[in-house]
């Protein structure tokens, strides 16, 4: 089958070690699990108890004063469940992730000349590029990351990888208000520890080297010898090197360990970017790096294990009014207040789960207010009979008034909910390679508070942001870039090399959502088990504008200026025949 084909790290028994082994091989998928085909062992052992109850309290006394006779419900319970959806389309990512070995050529453009072929446009001729040899697995990691660049991708499966199981907990009260109206309110919470993720554990090391302090050192060289030299541009000979001639110029004890090659990226516009991260990375595809490692394992760029310990906690205060539907009127109105954290990063809609730390030696950094967490969310729905027409209490006689002025119904559902989470991005490869810093934080010294009361709606001539302009720049952006010399009314900072931001992620909200659907409603009456019903709909009724949530990142030049929004009102007519 083709499951087969798939390719998978040959583990031991610590998926982790074996990833990080030079050594390391290659095999078809199955090998692992014990079982052809298999991506992991078969999961059976998942007991999902529910435990509930539900209690009338009254009687005599304080009780029945306090509840109402039979008035009021208590009820709660403990319910362990199991998702499946991550477990199976992660999985498959991760194998996808082990190919390694392919090579695409395109055909030329008729419009551009641009071609995985190589051409010679004089003789009009093409050639193929030539094909990597096949390589019937076993291979080693080497093998592949020689044929990436040197940077090749070693993505395990643990073996023994469980169903996600979450732990869910409610305790709510019940109370009859009369009418044929209740109001309930309860708390809801949910928690895990075994939520499937992926941990990249070669993640670029550029401190236990000492790289990252001789990166500050050399950049601190590359200035000094560009201010000495301010007056003839063009003319620091030295650059980043030490230079005794020159104050404050510092010996570099780690650069000069690489080789030629790559001591000679080290320029002043390379060490202006403040990436030591990525420079690292660039100097392992060139295999530049000389005695100084930067990878536990030098023999793939990646190393992804994807295993349980995603870790969730859910927890909402919910209220709720429920009017059944009684003489022509129906009413549900609810409000939640709640608060989700993880450690799962990505939006939870994307089911690949590749979500690696931003740094190994603080996962802390990653355990933060969910991305599709909603603080407040307020909820109505309502239908209302109009009271006329056959049954009703006015203009009932039936006959013609009834076909005129019978059969009316009213519909609306309200929805009004907090913004959705925004962060202050500097997505740059400062500690960790920006393809795993899409989440780092900017840096700032303004405390939440002062953040929050920059954020709101401002029209500047035409122009609508979503944070007091008045702190963004010329350029359009928070911050113009590492080194710049801060503008006026700058608050927001690019992270220096070797750190992370001091933001927290997404702890504000932004644009508030809220719309109004309605819809009108004749029925006709056909006969006893037919009826012909017209429908006039109306969504976002009031046609207001609904704005999303702009960019954030700090070298954006579009920072906080609102650039999305939801659809206008839509009406629609419509007829339906019910039998």
């Amino acid at each position: 089958t083709i499951d087969d084909l798939f390719l998978e790290p040959k583990l031991g028994s610590d998926p982790v070690a074996s990833v990080l082994d030079p050594n390391g091989t290659y095999q078809f998928v199955g090998g692992n699990a014990g079982k052809k085909g298999y991506f992991t062992k078969p999961d059976r052992n998942n007991f999902g108890p529910v435990v509930s109850f539900a209690w009338v309290p009254g009687g005599m006394g304080m009780l029945n004063r306090l509840f109402g006779e039979k008035k009021t419900v208590i009820r709660g319970g403990v319910r362990i469940g199991y998702v499946n959806d991550e477990y199976i389309k992660s999985a498959v990512n991760a194998g996808v992730g082990n190919a390694g070995l392919s090579a695409t050529a395109n055909a030329l453009s008729p419009l551009t000349g641009a071609s995985g072929f190589l051409n010679d446009r004089a003789s009009g001729s093409l050639t193929p590029p030539t094909a990597l040899a096949y390589i019937k697995p076993p291979f080693t990691y080497a093998t592949n990351n020689a044929r990436a660049t040197n940077f090749g991708t070693v993505f395990a499966i643990d073996p023994n990888l469980q169903v996600e199981r979450e732990t869910e907990i409610n305790i709510g009260l019940q109370r009859e208000l009369g009418w044929d109206t209740v109001f309930e309110i309860r708390y809801v919470g949910t928690r895990s520890n075994s939520l499937v993720r992926t941990i990249d554990y070669n993640q670029v090391d550029i401190r236990n080297n000492g790289f990252g302090a001789d990166y500050i050192r050399a950049l601190g060289n590359a200035r000094l010898c560009d201010a000495a030299n301010a007056a003839t541009p063009g003319s620091c000979l030295t650059g980043s090197k030490f230079n005794g001639a020159i104050a404050g110029s510092q010996v570099l004890t780690v650069i000069p360990n690489l080789l030629p090659a790559g001591q000679a990226l080290f320029t002043s516009a390379n060490l202006a970017l403040g990436t030591p991260a990525d420079l690292a990375i660039t100097l392992v595809q060139g295999a530049n790096t000389g005695t100084v490692k930067f990878l536990a394992n030098p023999n793939t760029g990646v190393a992804n294990v994807l295993a349980n310990g995603g870790k969730l906690r859910y927890n909402a205060l919910q209220t709720e009014i429920r009017r059944r539907f009684t003489n022509g009127w129906a009413l549900n109105a609810n409000y939640t207040f709640q608060k989700i954290l993880t450690n799962i990063t990505d939006d939870g809609i994307n089911q690949n789960r590749v979500n690696p730390y931003l740094d190994n030696a603080n996962p802390k950094l990653d355990y933060s207010r969910a991305a599709y967490d909603t603080t407040h969310s307020f909820n109505l729905s309502s239908i209302y009979e109009l009271p006329f027409g056959k049954g009703r209490h006015f203009l009932n006689q039936g006959g013609i008034t009834n076909q005129i002025f019978g059969g009316w119904q009213i519909g609306n559902i309200v929805q009004i909910t907090s913004g959705a989470p925004i962060t202050f991005l500097d997505a740059r490869g400062t500690l960790n390679r920006a393809a795993r810093a899409n989440n780092q934080t900017a840096s700032t010294n303004l405390t939440k508070d002062q953040i929050r009361a920059l954020l709101g709606f401002r029209n500047v001539n035409g122009t609508l942001y979503f944070i007091d302009p008045s702190i963004i720049g010329t350029s359009g952006r928070a911050a113009n870039g590492f080194g710049t010399t801060p503008f006026a009314g700058q608050v927001f900072f690019n992270v220096n090399p070797g750190q992370t931001g001091n933001l927290e992620r997404y702890a504000f909200n932004g644009p508030m959502y809220w719309n109004w659907d309605a819809n009108i409603i004749k029925n006709f009456g056909i006969s006893e088990s037919t009826r012909l019903q017209l429908r006039l709909e109306a969504f976002n009724v009031t046609n207001s504008a609904r704005f999303g949530a702009p960019s954030f990142a700090v070298g954006s030049t579009s920072f906080g200026k609102i650039t999305s929004a939801y659809g206008p009102r839509i009406m629609q007519i419509a007829a339906r025949f019910e039998f």
